[in-house]
């Protein structure tokens, strides 16, 4: 029989997935919003706003890719403990 207290375990543990999941979902949407390379812009100005907006992207890209391993090994441990327990 599962205890109360694995019980609450497992169930902040996939709530916790979800929620990395909705976060994931979140920064995806955001991500499409930011901008690409600039064409209204030259010279120096065009090149720092490029760098910057390709450090946004790389840095949410990082983020992102965090985030869903997070949330994979949250859910793995979620099912490891229910199969444990269960």
């Amino acid at each position: 029989m599962i205890s109360t207290t694995d019980a609450h375990t497992i169930e902040s543990l996939e709530f916790q997935a979800q929620q990395l999941r909705m976060l994931n979902e979140r920064l995806s949407y955001v991500s499409a919003l930011f901008p690409s390379a600039s064409t209204q812009w030259r010279g120096p100005a065009q090149q720092l706003f490029d760098a910057a907006v390709h450090s946004l992207h790389r840095d949410l890209a990082q983020t992102r890719s965090v985030i869903d391993n997070a949330e994979q090994l949250t859910s793995l441990a979620a099912s490891q403990l229910s199969s444990r327990v269960g």
